[in-house]
């Protein structure tokens, strides 16, 4: 489920980041996964990441004074060992300026000493904390491999002093990528399930790329996955974990039905820096064939929302029949693309009327919560969030938003609770810790909340939501 950057409350655009890539003088000739280049298939609403909740500080901070005189760094922050999943490997560098100055960060290959990256401030940085979320990757975007890396940090003030150099040095380990899935899917909402005649829960496969892992492991259109390496994917909260937690190129087991026969197979997913496969060519002929299945139409239109163009959904779905689009599924969609357009509005709209048509559609509920943060309601959006909670017990996205938007209605102990059961659903979701941190330091539990704060933004793939979240949080309760 790809997040879109946008605050809980306006949804206004973030602020530009303060680190800019500069300059690398070369490769590591050795790289093994390129990162940030595809979109995996979504099989739920997009959602707009917060940034902030405006827990900014614990109320005790005091920005330092700038005592003047040439710049000097102290008291770095960087881990000796830095182990991370290849494909998504970035680590934080926090350093103190003693005056205002604009810092510089270079990462070395230890081995032949190759300049890998640089990175700084892109303005002036005040007295106190700076802190740095770089990706472990070449300037071209691919993954560095494994071994000791040196850095190089130095700072500049706007006379053109600079500080003495502050070395550090970490090792860097990958572990096994994740896989991607290479089948498009839905979750079998009860209505869908109702029009095939067969029973709900699980996630329908509507297509799968040919060749691909899903087709050798005998999975083919229609059929429904129950089990994805070991866990039950009943709900989409369920199947988002576990599609996080699914290694590359290893056999990992897979539980499906095929009508009323229940089968299982092995199956080794592509790394997921692999190119996403166009579904579009099989959805037109899927839909040519069956043209009355509403979860076929529902995974076509969802896919064209994935491929960024909404004014393509909503021309398929302005094709369905009147009765579908009045159908909870129908106003789901329809929330979806609005919600894609930025039409926050419509898609509130469209949301209510698919939970009055299904009370209990979970992911109907999910969108009216994101809708109404968008709205700045956040009050009634933690209401939808709860209900989306209760309605997919297994959904780490409602929890930790619903925790968000407890934060802006300043209740950080509930918020906490919910942030704490995010975390416990998925591991590997990054506003788990990000929102647990934020209510940690609402709470005043500041040493918590700052480490809580950097284990999610290690997870965090958004580098304009990142240096936020590190501007007005991190670097103010880390001094």
């Amino acid at each position: 489920m790809p997040l879109l950057a946008a605050g809980l409350g306006a949804g206004v655009a973030l602020a530009a980041p303060a680190t800019t890539t500069t300059s690398t003088t070369g490769t590591t000739g050795t790289t093994t996964a390129r990162t940030g280049t595809t979109t995996a298939p979504r099989t739920g609403p997009a959602a707009p990441a917060p940034a902030t909740t405006g827990t900014t500080t614990t109320g005790t901070t005091t920005a330092p004074r700038d005592p003047g005189g040439p710049p000097r760094l102290s008291a770095l922050r960087l881990p000796k060992v830095i182990t991370a999943q290849q494909g998504h490997a970035r680590f934080l560098v926090g350093v103190r300026t003693r005056t205002t100055s604009t810092v510089q960060v270079q990462v070395f290959a230890a081995k032949d000493n190759r300049l890998i990256r640089t990175v700084a401030t892109a303005q002036p940085h005040a007295p106190g904390r700076v802190y740095f979320l770089i990706e472990a990757t070449t300037e071209q975007r691919f993954q560095i491999p494994a071994g000791v890396y040196r850095l190089r940090l130095q700072a500049t003030d706007a006379q053109g002093r600079t500080s003495p150099i502050v070395r550090g040095s970490f090792r860097l380990k990958l572990t096994t990528p994740r896989g991607r899935m290479d089948a498009f899917t839905v979750p079998l909402f009860p209505a869908l399930a109702r029009q095939l005649s067969i029973p709900p829960g699980g996630q329908l496969v509507a297509a799968a790329a040919p060749g691909g892992a899903a087709v050798r492991a005998g999975l083919r259109r229609g059929d429904v996955i129950t089990s994805l390496n070991g866990a039950t994917v009943e709900s989409p909260g369920a199947w988002q974990a576990a599609l996080r937690s699914v290694p590359a190129e290893k056999p990992v087991p897979i539980e499906y039905r095929r009508g009323t026969e229940v089968r299982q197979a092995t199956l080794a997913l592509s790394p997921d820096w692999t190119p996403v496969a166009d579904f579009q060519p099989a959805f037109k002929v899927i839909l040519e064939r069956e043209p009355r299945v509403l979860a076929y139409q529902l995974a076509a239109a969802r896919q064209r929302i994935d491929a960024d163009k909404p004014d393509e959904a909503q021309a398929l779905l302005d094709e369905w029949p009147a009765a579908f689009r009045r159908t909870a599924i129908g106003q789901l969609l329809q929330g979806e693309i609005l919600l894609a357009k930025d039409d926050t509005k419509g898609a509130l709209g469209a949301y209510n009327r698919a939970v009055k048509a299904d009370p209990e559609l979970g992911a109907a509920q999910l969108g009216r919560g994101l809708a109404l943060s968008r709205l700045g309601r956040t009050a009634e959006a933690a209401t939808a969030f709860a209900s989306a909670q209760e309605l997919d017990p297994g959904d780490a996205v409602a929890a930790a938003f619903r925790a968000y938007a407890l934060l802006a209605t300043d209740q950080p102990e509930p918020a906490l609770e919910s942030a704490n059961r995010a975390v416990a659903l998925d591991r590997l979701y990054e506003d788990g810790p990000i929102a647990r941190g934020l209510a940690l330091l609402a709470a005043n539990r500041r040493v918590d909340g700052v480490k809580a704060l950097r284990q999610g933004l290690i997870l965090l793939a958004d580098p304009e939501r990142a240096q936020q979240l590190i501007t007005e949080n991190l670097e103010p309760n880390d001094p």
